[in-house]
C-alpha cells in the first residue's frame, strides 16, 4: 500500500511531512497551494469532505480545469458527495464524458454502504476505485466495518484506494490488500500529544502519550516522528521503535 499523508492545512504541515521524508501527499484543491512546487507523488483530492463539513458546492467543470492546470498528479479523485451514492455516480459519469487521455488518472469514489452493483460498475470502469464515507467509522474504531472492508479488499486485491484511514488497526489490516490509502493520523502528535510508533515486542503500530513514553518532544517533533514511523511501517524499514 502506498500511504498518502493528508491534513496539509498550511505550509507548516507540509514542511513537517518533508522533514519526515514521506513520499506521498494528498491535498484537495483548496490546500494544494501549501505543497511545494515540483513535489513528486502528489494526489489531488476533490474536497468532498471539506464541502460536506462547510456546506460548499463543488463544480465539476471548474475542478477538472484545476486538475489540468496544476498537475501532474499520481491520481485525482472524482467529485463525490459524501453520503450520496447517486450524486457521486452521476458526477463520475459526467467526468467520464468530459475527461481526455491527457488528464490525470481519475478514480471514482464508492460510498461505503452503497449498492454492490455500483461497486462492480466502478471496478469495470476504472483500474482503481476509491472507497469513501468511512471517516466516522474509522474514528470510532469500528471493527465490524473493518472486517467487512477487509473481506471486500480481499475479493478485489490491489483495486482500491481507502480514504481517511485514521485507525491504526485498519492501516495494519489493509496494508497488503489495497493499492493505496490516505491518513491524517500523524497529526495526533499535535492533537493529543501522542506518538505513533512500531512496538518492538509485537511489531505492530501503537499509540501512546509521549509522557507515558518518557519522551520530551514538542508538537512538531511528535507529528514528524509519528509521520516517519507510519511511513517506515508501510515501507517495512523498521522505523523508530519504542517498547
Amino acid at each position: 500500500m502506498k500511504l498518502y499523508f493528508s491534513g496539509i492545512a498550511g505550509r507548516r504541515e507540509f514542511e513537517m511531512l518533508e522533514t519526515a521524508g514521506v513520499k506521498h501527499l494528498l491535498a484537495d484543491q483548496f490546500d494544494l497551494r501549501h505543497v511545494g512546487a515540483g513535489r513528486a507523488h502528489v494526489a489531488l483530492d476533490s474536497g468532498a469532505y471539506r464541502a460536506s463539513k462547510k456546506g460548499l458546492s463543488l463544480n465539476l467543470q471548474e475542478y477538472l480545469s484545476f486538475a489540468r492546470k496544476n498537475g501532474p498528479f499520481d491520481f485525482a479523485v472524482a467529485l463525490d458527495k459524501i453520503g450520496d451514492p447517486e450524486s457521486s455516480r452521476e458526477n463520475w459519469e459526467s467526468l467520464r464524458r468530459l475527461k481526455s487521455t491527457d488528464d490525470p488518472p481519475f478514480i471514482p469514489v464508492f460510498q461505503w454502504g452503497g449498492e454492490e452493483d455500483d461497486l462492480k460498475r466502478y471496478l469495470d470502469e476504472a483500474a482503481v476505485v476509491g472507497i469513501g464515507g468511512l471517516v466516522t467509522l474509522m474514528r470510532d474504531k469500528d471493527m465490524k466495518m473493518l472486517d467487512q472492508l477487509g473481506c471486500v479488499c480481499s475479493i478485489y486485491p490491489n483495486r482500491f484506494h481507502i480514504f481517511g484511514i485514521n485507525f491504526l488497526e485498519a492501516i495494519q489490516t489493509l496494508k497488503s490488500l489495497v493499492v493505496s490509502g490516505d491518513t491524517s493520523k500523524w497529526l495526533d502528535g499535535g492533537r493529543y500529544a501522542h506518538l505513533i510508533f512500531k512496538n518492538t515486542r509485537t511489531g505492530r503500530l501503537s499509540q501512546a502519550p509521549v509522557k507515558a513514553l518518557k519522551l520530551d518532544l514538542n508538537r512538531e517533533e511528535r507529528c514528524i516522528e509519528s509521520a516517519l514511523n507510519l511511513e517506515d511501517f508501510i515501507a517495512d524499514n523498521g522505523g523508530i521503535a519504542h517498547a
